[in-house]
């Protein structure tokens, strides 16, 4: 576990979690890991009934500006919309302290039947990302299609990871405390802890080369 394999605790990489609507829902695995894991530190992204993407964008900067250490980034839903949208404004200085970022069943706020609570996030950035990143989808999310997640990770320079049967990744999805995304955030961690180079130039062999954990009906498939 990456929580605890470190010798020099000064040089360990930080994860800021940023959790998704809803997210004081029992049974909720990003809560589990904040929980469990002495690396995991969670982003609070207030409980607005609209989320304005500035908002979040400085809750998320003045989170970061609070670690002096390697960062690595976990957001789920909403949260991986406030990335992407961090992504897109800030300078390149300010995102020279993320190490890498997982982007969990984003959403995309301007779909015909997308959550109007996420409307302030329209048009998603089309940017890409200065570090390495993989967004995360699932076989059967009701609201947006694998192949639009793919798009996204394209459109963000990311790569991308296919999970079977994890709905939106919510409680209601039966996920418990979601192993096999915990180990998806670990072996990341591995692949980007040496450094920004060496991390994008093996993140498509990292999509392609992992086989899945467990063989369980949550564990994912890579893609480059």
């Amino acid at each position: 576990m990456s929580a605890h394999r470190f010798e020099h605790p000064s040089t360990a990489p930080v994860t800021l979690l940023l959790p998704d609507l809803g997210s004081d829902e029992p049974g909720y695995w990003l809560r589990h890991w904040v929980n469990s894991r002495i690396d995991c530190r969670i982003v609070d992204l207030g409980h607005a009934q609209r989320p304005e993407r500035n908002d979040l964008v400085s809750r998320l900067d003045h989170a970061l500006r609070g670690v002096d250490a390697p960062i690595i980034l976990v957001g789920h839903g909403l949260g991986a919309l406030a990335i992407a949208a961090w992504a897109g404004l800030m300078s390149y200085e300010s995102e020279a302290a993320v190490a890498g970022a997982l982007l969990i069943a984003p959403g995309d706020p301007g779909a015909a039947d997308a959550d109007p609570r996420l409307a302030d996030f329209s048009p998603l950035p089309s940017s890409i990302f200065s570090f390495p990143a993989l967004v995360v989808a699932s076989d059967d999310d009701p609201t947006l299609s694998a192949d639009r997640v793919f798009s996204l990770a394209r459109q963000w320079g990311a790569g991308f990871a296919r999970f079977g049967a994890c709905g939106r990744f919510s409680p209601a999805s039966g996920l418990g405390r979601w192993p096999d995304g915990e180990d998806l955030l670990d072996r990341f961690i591995d692949l980007v802890e040496p450094g920004h180079a060496q991390a994008m130039r093996g993140l498509d062999q990292f999509v392609h080369g992992l086989p899945p954990s467990g063989g369980g009906p949550h564990s994912p498939l890579f893609h480059a």
